[in-house]
Protein backbone atom coordinates (compact mmCIF):
# COMPACT_ATOMS: atom_id res chain seq x y z
CA UNK A 1 0.00 0.00 0.00
CA UNK A 2 1.25 3.48 -0.85
CA UNK A 3 0.07 6.16 1.58
CA UNK A 4 0.30 9.93 1.50
CA UNK A 5 0.47 11.71 4.84
CA UNK A 6 -1.34 14.79 6.00
CA UNK A 7 -0.11 16.54 9.16
CA UNK A 8 -2.84 14.74 11.14
CA UNK A 9 -1.05 11.44 10.52
CA UNK A 10 2.37 12.86 11.43
CA UNK A 11 1.01 14.29 14.68
CA UNK A 12 -0.60 10.95 15.48
CA UNK A 13 2.80 9.29 14.91
CA UNK A 14 4.38 11.78 17.30
CA UNK A 15 1.69 10.85 19.85
CA UNK A 16 2.39 7.16 19.15
CA UNK A 17 -1.20 6.34 18.19
CA UNK A 18 -1.36 2.59 17.62
CA UNK A 19 -2.84 2.63 14.09
CA UNK A 20 -0.29 5.20 12.93
CA UNK A 21 2.59 3.28 14.44
CA UNK A 22 1.38 0.14 12.67
CA UNK A 23 1.52 1.87 9.27
CA UNK A 24 5.02 3.21 10.00
CA UNK A 25 6.11 -0.29 11.02
CA UNK A 26 4.71 -1.67 7.74
CA UNK A 27 6.84 0.88 5.90
CA UNK A 28 9.93 -0.06 7.89
CA UNK A 29 9.28 -3.72 7.00
CA UNK A 30 8.91 -2.83 3.31
CA UNK A 31 5.20 -3.69 3.21
CA UNK A 32 4.05 -0.09 2.64
CA UNK A 33 5.32 3.26 1.44
CA UNK A 34 4.59 6.63 3.02
CA UNK A 35 4.87 9.84 1.02
CA UNK A 36 5.22 13.01 3.11
CA UNK A 37 4.71 16.24 1.19
CA UNK A 38 7.22 18.90 2.26
CA UNK A 39 4.33 21.19 3.27
CA UNK A 40 3.26 18.47 5.73
CA UNK A 41 6.78 18.41 7.16
CA UNK A 42 6.62 22.19 7.65
CA UNK A 43 3.07 22.26 9.02
CA UNK A 44 3.67 19.37 11.43
CA UNK A 45 6.92 20.88 12.67
CA UNK A 46 5.15 24.20 13.26
CA UNK A 47 2.33 22.53 15.20
CA UNK A 48 4.80 20.62 17.37
CA UNK A 49 6.73 23.82 18.10
CA UNK A 50 3.44 25.53 19.00
CA UNK A 51 2.82 22.73 21.51
CA UNK A 52 6.14 23.52 23.14
CA UNK A 53 8.05 20.52 21.79
CA UNK A 54 11.76 21.28 21.52
CA UNK A 55 13.47 21.52 18.15
CA UNK A 56 15.84 18.73 19.16
CA UNK A 57 12.93 16.40 20.04
CA UNK A 58 11.30 17.21 16.71
CA UNK A 59 14.55 16.47 14.86
CA UNK A 60 14.89 13.11 16.62
CA UNK A 61 11.27 12.31 15.76
CA UNK A 62 11.78 13.09 12.05
CA UNK A 63 14.99 11.04 11.98
CA UNK A 64 12.98 8.08 13.28
CA UNK A 65 10.24 8.60 10.71
CA UNK A 66 12.72 8.96 7.86
CA UNK A 67 14.78 5.95 9.01
CA UNK A 68 12.96 3.77 6.50
CA UNK A 69 13.75 4.14 2.83
CA UNK A 70 10.02 3.53 2.30
CA UNK A 71 9.23 6.95 3.81
CA UNK A 72 9.84 9.68 1.27
CA UNK A 73 9.70 13.46 1.65
CA UNK A 74 8.42 15.04 -1.58
CA UNK A 75 9.27 18.60 -2.54
CA UNK A 76 6.84 20.85 -4.38
CA UNK A 77 7.69 21.18 -8.03
CA UNK A 78 5.85 22.93 -10.88
CA UNK A 79 3.70 19.92 -11.67
CA UNK A 80 2.50 19.57 -8.08
CA UNK A 81 2.03 23.34 -7.75
CA UNK A 82 -0.04 23.50 -10.93
CA UNK A 83 -2.24 20.59 -9.84
CA UNK A 84 -2.65 22.14 -6.39
CA UNK A 85 -3.84 25.39 -7.93
CA UNK A 86 -6.43 23.49 -10.00
CA UNK A 87 -7.63 21.57 -6.93
CA UNK A 88 -7.91 24.71 -4.84
CA UNK A 89 -9.86 26.52 -7.54
CA UNK A 90 -12.10 23.63 -8.57
CA UNK A 91 -12.93 22.22 -5.15
CA UNK A 92 -12.46 25.35 -3.00
CA UNK A 93 -9.82 23.61 -0.88
CA UNK A 94 -7.22 25.68 1.05
CA UNK A 95 -3.86 25.79 -0.74
CA UNK A 96 -1.89 23.76 1.84
CA UNK A 97 -4.46 20.94 1.64
CA UNK A 98 -4.42 21.27 -2.15
CA UNK A 99 -0.65 20.71 -2.16
CA UNK A 100 -1.16 17.57 -0.06
CA UNK A 101 -3.95 16.29 -2.34
CA UNK A 102 -1.92 17.02 -5.48
CA UNK A 103 1.11 15.24 -4.05
CA UNK A 104 -1.06 12.27 -3.13
CA UNK A 105 -2.51 12.04 -6.62
CA UNK A 106 0.69 12.69 -8.59
CA UNK A 107 2.80 10.24 -6.58
CA UNK A 108 0.20 7.51 -7.19
CA UNK A 109 -0.72 7.02 -3.56
CA UNK A 110 -3.66 4.74 -2.84
CA UNK A 111 -4.84 6.55 0.28
CA UNK A 112 -4.39 9.90 2.00
CA UNK A 113 -3.98 9.56 5.76
CA UNK A 114 -5.99 12.56 6.94
CA UNK A 115 -8.90 13.59 9.13
CA UNK A 116 -9.56 17.05 7.63
CA UNK A 117 -13.07 17.83 6.46
CA UNK A 118 -11.39 19.96 3.77
CA UNK A 119 -10.93 16.82 1.66
CA UNK A 120 -14.61 15.78 1.71
CA UNK A 121 -15.43 17.15 -1.75
CA UNK A 122 -12.32 15.53 -3.23
CA UNK A 123 -13.43 12.17 -1.84
CA UNK A 124 -17.00 12.69 -3.06
CA UNK A 125 -15.67 13.39 -6.57
CA UNK A 126 -13.39 10.32 -6.38
CA UNK A 127 -10.23 12.41 -6.70
CA UNK A 128 -8.70 10.59 -3.73
CA UNK A 129 -9.44 8.20 -0.89
CA UNK A 130 -9.04 9.05 2.79
CA UNK A 131 -8.23 6.88 5.78
CA UNK A 132 -8.45 8.05 9.39
CA UNK A 133 -9.30 6.70 12.82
Amino acid sequence: MRYCSDSWFILSLFNEVEQSMRILQEAKEGKAQIVVPMVVFAESTKKLLQRGVSQSAISVFWQGVEASEKVKLVIIDRTIASEAAKISLTFNVPMIDSFVAATCKLTNCHVLLAADSEYRLLVKNKYLKIQSW
